[in-house]
């Protein structure tokens, strides 16, 4: 791969949506952590001693601060540290070079003794003697048997090793130990002075002969491969010479008590300050006491934060996120990355509400003071739903969290939050968002008195929490209201109040639209008709499908005179051109739609609709016409005769796309009876979905179906049929009343769709 190849892979790559959307994610989780630990703190002027207070300071929440050292319990905590404190045991090099040697001395007479011509009761005594009768009779004659004392005597140094590892303490030393319940010693080395942790219960002691016996065998059994006999005698040999290598340091063990204690920390008197106590009053000198409380108050801000804290943050952002991602992948089946836009408006707001909710948890009003609900409104605006509500759900846990775990705030922001989505979810009037402010308050008012009841607050403190909360959902309202124009405007984004704005006919786009191309018009109007009634059906947009319908054929201006409904009788344009120009004409409307979008400065919404709004599906009538034309080893590409794209990516571009097919379709019906407007439409949108034009967006069969009734409804009431006005014979006589179509069948439209 050259340079250049590389770079071009790495452009794309850095324009991917998905990086675009990782990135976005990134610096909103580093400007949320800079919120929380860098951003302005209440309360921060120095103070120092002598100093006068120019002006009252009161606790922004509960806190603790030590002051003046507790000579009672510092003690107390110095006893309790000696206590714990292990005891030093010494382990003696020269007593396991003792014993091993005696050891190995013993053996080296026992292969001296084997070795001579005399009687073997002799050898057996002689052998008894140099154990000083420590060692049975039968052990010795067992070991006189063993073909070779000298490998026997290896193994069982080897085996005594072992042993030592183990530590053997003395009787008395393990009775004292245990005396007074230590549970853990320290082995010092004699040599290296090397410290060891040890279990007391893992030492050996020399007195319990029934423990030592059965380490000893148990040792034994895993180096000599032998008889049990043999094993047997080995562990006499271990057990006559076996002598304690641990003993107490005494002296040690009270040097590490004096050095411990001394590390032991004061223990301070801790004193509580309240929420809203005042701390220091306006005109007081500064003494030391008063630096103790500002300082710790201080510390309960950014500054004395932990790494811990820090981390924990983070960990917190993190498993939110996998919540986040669960939700929208597995039970809404969709790919957030990919909607850069969506999630950028999200995070932006979500980031808004965490560096209030930073700066009101520092100041004295109350946490239920903070306005999650202005967040979840906005993005129940601006996106959908479903992003409000896990924005909801996942940012009033993170509040909580951060106000110290607290149930209360958690439940009484959700319950704002999800109170102000259901009540601007269909808002068309901005003030139908101050509304649903006020109903926020009042959820929230309620809430708070909920958990007040339950967790036993006085009355009185109650309300006050209560009006907070009520103040917070009217302010809630105002901030949507202030702020949704300018997202509206940043991002390019629709709502229904500025939906309601553009379905007004005298918008400029539509009426140079009437003027330039009335055909046209008529048609968007009509489509407009159908695609709400469409979406009213299966519970979609239906405010967003009818002004999308309005605008998705302002493209056809610049040549209104090429489409089939702006002719006026003028006869086709198309007759003289060839079907791939004609083609290459009516496809370009949709670009040329999306330029006038952008200059009138349609949001994206819109955009997407004149797009989208014939996917990429065939023209199909100069593509026959070409095929027609074509000679007979002309090549007739279908792909150069197609829309350029992309399909519908939602359900209500899609009813648009079916919508205009439709409509365009039944202007071609010679007899627009029930049954055969009926069967016009199941053949379109039949056609749409084999096409595949339908395989991008979510709507089901099920939804196809209750389109499709829509449709034959409003169409139905378009070409109703008309009962004709009695007219006068010259003999005075009246016909008889009789029914025809909306237009006289000698008038009915004879013309094909071109488009």
């Amino acid at each position: 791969m050259n340079i250049k190849e590389f770079v071009e892979g790495l452009k794309r790559f850095l324009t991917k949506k998905e990086t675009i959307s990782v990135f976005i994610l990134v610096v909103f989780i580093l400007g949320a952590l800079s919120s929380i630990f860098i951003s302005p703190q209440v309360y921060q002027r120095s103070m120092y001693e002598g100093d006068i207070a120019i002006k009252d300071v009161y606790a922004p929440y509960d806190f603790t601060y030590n002051w003046e050292v507790d000579e009672e319990k510092t003690e107390k905590a110095r006893k309790e540290a000696a206590k714990k404190l292990p005891y030093v045991l010494k382990d003696s090099e020269s007593v396991k070079n003792e014993v091993e040697s005696k050891i190995k001395d013993f053996y080296i007479a026992v292969e001296t003794e084997k070795a001579k011509g005399i009687p073997a009761a002799e050898r057996v005594a002689n052998l008894v003697n140099i154990s000083a009768n420590k060692i049975p009779e039968k052990n010795i004659k067992i070991l006189l048997d063993y073909y070779s004392p000298r490998k026997l005597s290896e193994k069982t140094l080897n085996a005594v090793k072992d042993l030592f590892l183990m530590g053997i303490v003395s009787g008395e030393d393990m009775t004292r130990l245990k005396a007074e319940n230590i549970s853990e010693v320290i082995v010092s080395k004699d040599a290296s002075g090397i410290e060891i942790g040890r279990k007391l219960e893992n030492l050996l002691n020399i007195s319990d002969e029934k423990s030592l016996n059965s380490a000893v065998a148990g040792i034994l059994n895993t180096k000599i491969k032998a008889d049990r006999k043999i094993i047997q005698a080995a562990s006499s040999v271990v057990l006559a010479n076996a002598r304690p290598n641990l003993s107490l340091d005494l002296k040690k063990t009270e040097e590490l008590k004096n050095r411990k204690i001394k590390e032991v920390k004061p223990v301070y008197h801790q004193w509580s300050v309240r929420k809203n106590e005042i701390i220091v009053e306006k005109g007081t000198r500064i003494n030391a006491r008063h630096v103790a409380e500002i300082t710790d108050m201080r510390n309960v801000f950014q500054k004395g934060r932990p790494a811990q804290f820090f981390v924990g943050i983070l960990l917190l952002f993190v498993m939110l996120g996998v919540i986040g991602t669960i939700y929208l992948t597995f039970i809404h089946r969709m790919n957030f990355l990919h909607y850069t836009k969506k999630l950028s408006i999200v995070l932006v707001l979500i980031l808004f509400i965490i560096v209030l909710s930073d700066f009101i948890i520092r100041t004295p009003q109350p946490s239920y003071f903070i306005p999650l609900a202005s967040m979840s409104m906005l993005i129940m605006l601006l996106v959908d739903f479903y992003s409000a509500f896990l924005a909801t759900t996942l940012v009033s846990i993170f509040i909580g969290v951060i106000t110290g775990g607290r149930i209360d705030v958690m439940f009484v922001l959700f319950t704002g939050g999800i109170v102000g989505m259901w009540f601007v979810k269909e808002a068309r009037k901005r003030a139908d968002i101050l509304r649903a402010g006020f109903l926020v308050g009042i959820a929230k008012f309620l809430a708070i008195t909920c958990m007040g009841l339950v967790g036993g607050i006085e009355f009185s403190a109650i309300i006050n929490d209560g009006f907070w909360g009520l103040a917070s959902g009217i302010i809630s309202g105002f901030i949507v209201m202030g702020v949704l124009h300018l997202f509206e405007n940043i991002f390019k984004v629709a709502t229904n109040i500025s939906l309601l704005e553009l379905s007004d006919l005298n918008h400029p786009a539509l009426k140079k639209l009437s003027l330039e191309a009335p055909g046209t018009y008529h048609h968007s109007i009509t489509v407009g008709n159908l695609a709400e009634a469409a979406c009213d059906a299966i519970e979609a947009n239906s405010l967003l499908a009818r002004v999308g319908a309005y605008y998705h054929d302002i493209g056809k201006i610049q040549k209104a005179e090429y489409f089939s409904e702006n002719e006026m009788g003028s006869g086709s344009k198309h007759k003289n051109l060839a079907p791939s120009m004609s083609a290459l004409i009516i496809a370009k409307h949709v670009k040329d739609g999306v330029e006038e979008a952008k200059k009138y400065k349609l949001s994206s919404n819109i955009i997407e609709f004149i797009a989208q709004h014939h996917g990429d599906s065939l023209i199909s009538f100069f593509y026959q016409k070409a095929l027609e034309k074509a000679e007979k080893d002309e090549q007739v590409t279908e792909e150069n005769f197609r829309y350029p794209g992309p399909r519908p990516q939602t359900k209500e571009t899609a009813i648009v796309l079916l919508a205009d097919a439709v409509e365009a379709a039944s202007r071609s019906l010679e007899e627009p009876t029930p049954a055969s407007i009926r069967n016009l439409v199941r053949k379109i949108i039949n056609n749409k979905f084999i096409d595949g034009q339908l395989d991008e967006c979510e709507l089901t069969l099920k939804d196809m179906h209750k389109i499709a009734d829509s449709f034959v409804r409003i169409l139905q009431g378009i070409y109703h049929t008309r009962l004709s006005y009695p007219e006068e014979k010259k003999n005075g006589e009246k016909e008889d009343l009789k029914t025809n179509g909306d237009n006289n069948k000698s008038d009915k439209q004879k013309q094909k769709k071109k488009d």
